[in-house]
């Protein structure tokens, strides 16, 4: 073969491979709108957060997580992966030394220093940021996205949408109200207002948030719980099997319908206050609560 054969085979090769890599190529728009262009879907990638790192595993694409965020514990299995600290403590050594092709970082856990340091190192980095139910098809999207699980992800959509469909379509709809506490007395008490899931789940249950004139996540008073008087307290504190006991026994709290009717309920925190696909199962635990089904 000639010499002029061979380079112009070598040639049709490389715009061949050139063309299957471009074919391959993914570009995403994450949830902070920034453009990031991968060669090919994630193989090898560190979740910071526990619902980005649950989804990852509900999508099937535990094996390609080599690294995680300090409180990813879901499902158990992946607390035998490295940890690596985020946040304020966010540490890029710890990130590179795992060799990542993707992080995936909350909006509350970096800089966006950090970010053009990790990409200045050639980790991409896809932000999420997800406090509504639409927010979360939004991240399980995204997260699809980048690991080339498309089909999964619309899969893994519909399934949470039908539960939610399924309980609305029995719930009563009442005036009924559920006060959500996020945050524990002690620390200085928070609740959900609108725009959040956990708003969104009581509704799909039937019932109105006793604090929906608010925006978001918000700092609240004693008083303020006293004088709405829900009819529900959902407790999401994480503070254990103590937690309805001092509630029920809160100085000034013996008047809410709620304390009076023995309403009060510790769900499973972590369902409860993660932006994943679990949320489907605390609207399940949920409804059972207010409605007093044991089991279904």
């Amino acid at each position: 073969m000639s010499k002029k054969l061979v380079s112009l085979f070598l040639a049709v090769l490389m715009l061949i491979t050139t063309a299957a890599l471009a074919e391959e190529a993914i570009t995403v728009t994450d949830m902070f709108g920034r453009a990031i262009t991968l060669e090919e879907p994630a193989t090898r990638i560190i979740a910071t957060e526990p619902a980005d790192c649950e989804i990852l595993y509900a999508l099937g694409c535990g094996d390609a997580l080599v690294g995680r965020g300090l409180y990813c514990d879901y499902p158990a299995e992946v607390t035998a992966l490295p940890t690596v600290h985020s946040g304020a403590d966010t540490n890029l050594e710890e990130i590179l030394a795992l060799d990542p092709q993707v992080v995936i970082m909350n909006d509350m856990a970096h800089t966006v220093e950090q970010v053009s340091l990790l990409e200045q190192n050639g980790v991409k980095v896809i932000t999420t940021n997800a406090d509504s139910i639409d927010e979360v098809y939004q991240a399980i999207r995204l997260i699809g996205q980048v690991m080339g699980k498309n089909d999964e992800a619309e899969t893994l959509i519909t399934d949470m949408q039908s539960t939610f469909d399924g309980i609305a379509a029995k719930a009563v709809k009442t005036d009924k109200t559920i006060y959500f506490e996020v945050m524990p007395l002690e620390w200085g008490l928070w609740s959900a207002g609108t725009g959040t899931f956990m708003q969104e789940l009581a509704e799909v249950c039937g019932m109105k948030n006793a604090f929906a004139d608010l925006d978001g996540w918000q700092p609240i008073s004693q008083e303020q719980v006293i004088e709405r008087d829900p009819d529900y307290i959902v407790l999401v504190t994480g503070m254990g099997d103590t937690a309805v006991d001092e509630v029920m026994n809160r100085p000034g709290w013996q008047d809410i319908k709620a304390i009076q009717n023995g309403k009060v309920y510790n769900a499973d925190s972590y369902t409860l206050t993660r932006p994943a696909p679990r949320l489907k199962d605390a609207a399940i635990d949920l409804y059972n609560f207010l409605y007093d089904i044991a089991e279904e």
